[in-house]
């Protein structure tokens, strides 16, 4: 059982993708002319029981468009956009550049969007950045990061979000920042297949 300090567990959801593109260390996801603002994600990845840094570790990291798609949802956006995977220096640290995450709906044209209104539940997604965290010897991570202080946390459609899965997003010297360390507990390393092909 993970203490309430640590990252939690969180949906893979449907839109993850094997095998992106490996990008080097204060690269971005957003390919072209993505629209939207980029942050800074920063911090180290731990062993949850020693607190020893994991050097090595790869996090894989996924995302929605400003438009609420993901990229294979969305042929208008460039292959593996908003998707990339990092791995930490030796010292357990790294350093990439993502979107800003906004939220999104659910889509609602079919059976669960009846469910969603009979239930009386809002569509919106809170924003949200996927990250798979994983190193050799350790349980694989597969978590969200929502923002601190979005409003639909409480009320997320798909029950995820909770207040130990947000971040701290803030704008410093004009650019957006996000400072979040990723524990990993021993254990067998396992990747999850992608839900679509």
């Amino acid at each position: 059982q993970r203490p309430k300090s640590a990252v939690g567990f969180a949906l893979v959801g449907p839109f993850y993708r094997a095998n992106a593109p490996k990008r080097k260390r204060g690269e971005s996801t957003a390919l072209g002319n993505t629209k939207g603002d980029r942050v800074r994600i920063t911090g180290k990845v731990y062993d949850l029981s020693s607190k020893k840094t994991i050097g090595g570790a790869m996090l894989d990291v996924w995302q929605a468009a400003t438009n609420g798609l993901y990229e294979n949802q969305d042929e208008k956006q460039p292959d593996y956009n908003l998707r990339g995977r990092f791995q930490a220096d030796e010292d357990g640290t790294f350093d990439l550049v993502a979107l800003l995450p906004t939220p999104y709906p659910v889509p609602t044209d079919g059976p669960v969007g009846q469910l969603m209104k009979l239930a009386r539940r809002q569509p919106n997604r809170p924003a949200h950045i996927h990250f798979i965290v994983s190193a050799p010897d350790y349980e694989t991570l597969v978590t969200q990061v929502f923002k601190k202080g979005d409003g639909t946390i409480d009320v997320d459609p798909v029950f995820t979000a909770d207040d130990n899965l947000t971040g701290d997003f803030r704008k410093e010297d004009g650019e957006w920042r996000l400072r979040y360390d990723f524990q990993l507990k021993p254990g067998d390393s396992t990747m999850p297949k992608p839900p679509i092909p």
